[in-house]
């Protein structure tokens, strides 16, 4: 899979050189850059909702200390950008309308995106979640995809908002994007979950941890999909 990551982001640069020339913008460049400055927030994550990655590298590692691995660098590039370029591409060739039944099927497209690299970066072993099985049913890969796809749902309404602005402008609000949302959806969106995790909570503090994190993303895509929706009108 690693293989694969590195050959879709060459793929995504080049595309993105591509579509930058032809619409005279720089605004799929800026994103898969922007992809990469989110990777920074990925050693938090991994410690907080016990994701481990089964790579040839040092598996020794502390929540202050850890390094940002250079498959997680490559894959960060695209995994949170490629949804919302493409979408963006549809919008920006009048293929796709901003509105609100459209943006909440975005977000379902963009779930289906994230649990099937879910499932692929599980089958070939190039990541595995530790600890014990959610409260109802729900799997550790259903909640990253869930939270995931929000990050990428967040950075297509940057991209709609910010592709009119001026170069200096864009580079501002999309540069810092992926960051700034991962912290929001993993870190703030999160917190009822990963604190009851990390202080080894007892069932029903699992319980509501996780319920308050699904009540939360929940709202913020009602939240972005009404911020898309008035973009359209």
């Amino acid at each position: 899979m690693q293989f694969a990551a590195i050959v879709l982001l060459i793929v995504c640069y080049g595309l993105a050189l591509y579509l930058g020339w032809l619409q005279r913008t720089p605004l799929y460049l800026f994103t898969i850059v922007a992809g990469h400055i989110g990777a920074l927030t990925s050693p938090l994550w991994r410690v907080l909702y016990g994701v481990r990655y089964s790579l040839d590298l040092s598996t020794v590692q502390t929540l202050l200390g850890q390094p940002i691995t250079l498959p997680v660098l490559i894959g960060a590039g695209w995994f949170y950008p490629l949804p919302a370029l493409i979408v963006f591409y549809l919008f920006s060739t009048r293929w796709w309308f901003p509105g609100t039944v459209t943006g909440a099927l975005t977000y379902l497209v963009f779930l289906l995106y994230h649990m099937l690299i879910e499932t692929l970066g599980l089958r070939t072993q190039t990541w595995a979640y530790s600890g014990e099985a959610l409260p109802l049913g729900i799997s550790a890969p259903l909640l990253a995809a869930l939270m995931g796809s929000l990050v990428s749902y967040g950075l297509l309404y940057v991209l709609l908002s910010a592709h009119r602005s001026t170069w200096p402008n864009m580079l501002l609000a999309v540069l810092p994007a992926p960051l700034l949302l991962s912290l929001l959806v993993h870190g703030l969106l999160g917190a009822p979950l990963w604190i009851a995790l990390l202080l080894d909570g007892q069932a029903w503090a699992v319980l509501a941890g996780l319920l308050s994190a699904l009540l939360l993303v929940g709202w913020a895509v009602q939240i972005i999909t009404g911020g898309i929706r008035r973009l359209g009108s």
